[in-house]
């Protein structure tokens, strides 16, 4: 079993005690997630789940909790009884990464509104008592899971990536033959593969110099979007904002990319590529670009990821 390319669950972050941290029952842990929350503050956020070394979209989905809190969205916090669905929820995701389900003695969740109005949400993330210390739980990918992904070949998922179809605008479907109609790339992907090679060389350059401004150009059409430094209103938004925005994106963010070959198809490429994520773990897979105007622009990818 390979873990998949996708969002992990919130309750997917390594759990950890340590003293200076410490929330001496559910309730100061919920106050103390609430202050972090409100002033945007990472750092105090990581103390309270010690996310260090934990998989690249599990630190992106809590970091971008926390910058939404402190910018987009008005945040309540509080700890909550542990239900029959949200356990058997833990369940199937400690079955999808082969894990232990944890043992958790309750919940806290976090409700989101938008400050505009537009929308509201919410998020419900368990929690464990470790010795006299609560802490957010974190589910941690088993070592089969982790062996399979390694074992699994670059060959074989880019096959796989392109067993599944790739997306034809002409036709409106998918094509199933990429494997013989497209032409096989060099080891360096062509034109392609230096494209993205600069662009995630050109965005971790931006993150380590947490410039926004840099990251609005260093990517695609979404990075525009992404890191803009104008709202939808029209009027400028503040560059630390943009700065949290940078940092929590980041997370999963491809750096030190090594492109090993892949096929192109008119102005449809999949990249085979070798890099490390904002974990810092290995990931490694297929990428599908797509050019238009003249640029080349990530549409997709397979990955598989572990620790080095």
């Amino acid at each position: 079993m390979s873990i998949p390319s996708r969002f992990l669950p919130l309750a997917a972050l390594f759990a950890a005690s340590t003293a200076a941290s410490a929330a001496s029952s559910p309730a100061s842990l919920a106050a103390a997630l609430q202050k972090a929350l409100d002033a945007g503050d990472f750092t105090a956020a990581s103390a309270l789940a010690d996310i260090d070394g934990a998989p690249a979209e599990a630190r992106f989905a809590y970091f971008d909790a926390v910058y939404e809190c402190a910018s987009d969205m008005s945040c309540k916090v509080a700890a909550a009884p542990l239900d029959a669905e949200f356990k058997a929820g833990l369940a199937e995701d400690a079955k999808a990464y082969g894990a232990d389900p944890i043992a958790a003695e309750g919940v806290v969740v976090v409700t989101e509104k938008s400050k505009d109005g537009s929308g509201s949400g919410e998020l419900r993330m368990p929690y464990v008592k470790k010795s006299s210390d609560y802490r957010i739980a974190i589910m941690k990918p088993g070592a089969a899971a982790l062996a399979q992904s390694k074992a699994r070949t670059n060959d074989e998922i880019v096959k796989a990536f392109l067993a599944k179809g790739i997306y034809d605008p002409k036709t409106n479907a998918r094509r199933t033959d990429w494997v013989t109609a497209a032409k096989p790339l060099p080891k360096d992907g062509g034109e392609a593969g230096h494209a993205f090679v600069a662009s995630t060389s050109a965005m971790a350059k931006a993150v380590d110099a947490k410039d926004p401004d840099a990251a609005m150009h260093a990517g695609g059409r979404m990075a525009q979007i992404i890191f803009r430094d104008k709202g939808f209103d029209g009027k400028p938004l503040p560059k630390a904002e943009r700065q949290n925005k940078l940092f929590a994106q980041s997370q999963r963010m491809l750096r030190d990319v090594r492109v090993e070959g892949g096929y192109q198809l008119g102005d449809d490429a999949v990249i085979v590529f070798t890099a490390r994520n904002g974990s810092g773990w290995v990931e490694r897979g297929a990428a599908m670009l797509t050019k238009e105007g003249g640029a080349w622009d990530v549409a997709g990818k397979e990955t598989v990821s572990y620790p080095d």
